[in-house]
């Protein structure tokens, strides 16, 4: 977009001023595209499909838990994943809530 180099060493804030985004704006973009994927992937039967519901068999490391691709797109809807499954199947009512989402996090900032 810009054409900087990370050699530059340039902030994030630099670099969305430059561009001419705002931060929030930048993640509400991401947000929506990350929705718009999920629905899309979730329609389809394909091997995305089957990574992103599939389950790792072992033990998982210590530490804390790792956020999940499921884990957020529960935290951006706040609906339940089932839910999102159901309702990503009508892309009608899928846009909806992406749309009604996008709302809700414009009203609170």
């Amino acid at each position: 977009m810009a054409r900087i180099s990370w050699k530059e060493k340039k902030e994030n804030k630099e670099v969305l001023e430059e561009i001419g985004l705002k931060h929030t704006e930048l993640l509400k973009t991401i947000k929506t595209r990350q929705l718009a994927y999920y629905g899309h992937i979730r329609r389809h039967q394909s091997l995305q499909k089957s990574i992103m519901e599939g389950k790792i068999n072992g033990k998982r490391q210590r530490g804390r838990k790792r956020k999940s691709w499921l884990g957020n797109i529960e935290e951006t809807t706040t609906r339940r994943i089932n839910e999102c499954c159901e309702v990503a199947l009508n892309r009608e009512e899928w846009r909806r809530t992406i749309a009604s989402n996008l709302w809700q996090e414009t009203e609170q900032r």
